[in-house]
């Protein structure tokens, strides 16, 4: 196992424009699960309270990349104590698709770009595909936009027929990839397996 770095720290959210805020605070109020009250998704995969959200994706199928990356990185701590995150976790194929360029990530000594591109994957507070659904609606522009902890934006929208909705997610960047299931949660966070990298290597 490789050594784990210390992780820098968190880097604050930018500041959302009018529309975006309402839209991400609607979000958080939708939101039925907290660290006190737990998952709010009947599909999310809940375990006991001492178990972490990392060592939950360990033992998930097609989650040990991103597992892997997150002892890697240190970022693990995060987990451990009182906040609460959604961590949108591409499967191990959509690693295994970007060939030698995720592995040049993964695999380096320095993890300065590992760091980047996991907490690109990350948002602040507990947010199911159900809150993220009805965010979507309530917005009435067909889309929700929040910021993840590596400083970016996400850009959540619905595709699909009605009868068979999913939900597409879109990094500034113009990566993309689809929210997958079922969740995987522990403590206050969950993890939500996703089809692809939200970042260009």
């Amino acid at each position: 196992m490789r050594k784990a770095l210390l992780a820098a720290p968190v880097l604050a959210a930018p500041i959302l424009a009018a529309p975006v805020l309402a839209a991400a605070l609607m979000l958080a109020a939708c939101s039925g699960g907290s660290p006190a009250t737990g998952p709010s998704s009947d599909a999310a995969e809940t375990t006991a309270a001492n178990e972490t959200l990392p060592e939950m994706l360990d033992d998930a199928d097609g989650q040990q990349t991103m597992a892997e990356a997150l002892k890697t990185t240190g970022l693990e701590r995060l987990f451990a104590g009182k906040g609460s995150y959604t961590l949108l976790a591409p499967e191990d194929d959509a690693f295994d698709a970007l060939g030698d360029k995720a592995k040049a990530v993964t695999q380096a000594q320095d993890h300065a770009a590992l760091t980047a591109l996991v907490r690109s994957h990350m948002l602040a507070g507990y947010r199911t595909p159900e809150d993220i659904t009805a965010a979507i609606a309530a917005a009435g522009t067909g889309t929700v936009s929040l910021p993840t902890l590596g400083g970016g934006t996400l850009t959540f929208r619905k595709t699909g027929t009605p009868s068979a909705d999913s939900i597409t997610v879109t990094a500034d960047d113009g990566s993309e990839a689809s929210l997958l299931g079922p969740p995987v949660a522990a403590g206050g966070s969950i993890a939500i397996p996703v089809s692809g990298v939200l970042r260009k290597l």
